[in-house]
């Protein structure tokens, strides 16, 4: 009766034991299937080493989801990652996703931050309709870093140092043979004659400042700007004696009496001359009635009387 017993409790807790650990996994299975969230797809074009199925998604640092598929994109050239992820907001729109290692474990995940300026145009292109909602992508830090070196090393070779090298080498050249060459010769020939006049001209004048010639000259310059100041001084005093302004008006005045002298003149002049005009006139008549009829003065009436 005990071994029955026994062997009872050892098959219930066998038979406990296996239904806890099917549950336990059932359960581990169940609520990957039952996260809350909706399915995107972004697509990588560079090594996704380190990237799992399970792996997070985070959105600046929070989980949000969770990676479920890693695939080969349909054109054979990137990378399918689809993800599931509890977002609210609008994640095809408004993110880019970005594959970033977790610490030094080589552990890779999904980094999704806020769409920027110029973020769309540095995704990968695709030629095909995607089947979830597209997320972009931008390369991962490591990826930029290569693609710089890269970059810097395609420019290195592409410059032509050989080139460089021979330009410098005839630089050179050309510099040492001008150094060597007559023109720097004569240039410090004629830098050298220069500083001899130099020195000339400062032995001479230092000879003159000693000699008391300097001071001579110096006074010389005073005394005739002390002339010239005199002279004009006494200019401003004759050109105020003169009375410039009343000699101006009685010039005014003798201009206005000889105007008005002659416009009288010219007066009397024009009828003077319409006087002898008339007269020419009446002249003119009295000859062509001589002409006529000489006998008219002679037999002819008299003017009336004027009244």
């Amino acid at each position: 009766m005990i071994k029955k017993k026994t062997y009872f409790l050892v098959g219930f807790f066998v038979l406990a034991g296996t239904l806890i650990a099917v549950g336990t996994i059932v359960w581990l299975g169940a609520s990957q299937y039952l996260k809350k969230g909706d399915r995107f797809v972004t697509y990588f074009d560079e090594s996704v080493q380190g990237l799992q199925v399970d792996s997070s998604v985070k959105y600046r640092g929070v989980d949000i989801g969770m990676v479920e598929k890693i695939n080969v994109a349909p054109d054979y050239r990137l990378i399918e990652v689809v993800m599931k992820i509890n977002f609210t907001g609008d994640a095809a729109n408004k993110t880019i996703a970005k594959l970033k290692m977790a610490g030094i474990t080589g552990i890779v995940y999904v980094e999704l931050d806020h769409r920027k300026k110029g973020d769309v145009e540095r995704t990968p292109q695709i030629n095909f309709e995607p089947d979830y909602p597209l997320i972009p992508s931008n390369p991962s830090e490591i990826q930029e870093i290569v693609s710089g070196v890269d970059d810097v090393v395609k420019k290195l070779n592409k410059v032509d140092f050989k080139a460089i090298s021979d330009e410098l080498v005839s630089a050179t050249s050309s510099i040492n043979k001008f150094f060597s060459g007559q023109k720097m010769t004569k240039i410090i020939t004629n830098l050298e004659n220069m500083t001899d006049t130099l020195a000339d001209s400062a032995n001479k004048l230092s000879r003159m400042i000693g000699d008391g010639r300097a001071d001579e000259i110096i006074t010389d310059a005073r005394d005739t700007i002390r002339e010239a100041k005199a002279t004009i001084k006494k200019i401003k005093e004759e050109l105020n004696n003169m009375k410039l302004a009343e000699t101006t008006a009685k010039t005014n005045r003798l201009i206005d009496d000889l105007s008005r002298r002659s416009k009288v003149i010219t007066t009397e002049v024009q009828i003077t001359s319409e006087n002898l005009r008339r007269a020419s006139e009446n002249l003119d008549l009295l000859i062509d009635r001589l002409k006529a009829d000489p006998s008219d003065i002679l037999f002819s009436d008299p003017p009336p009387k004027k009244r």
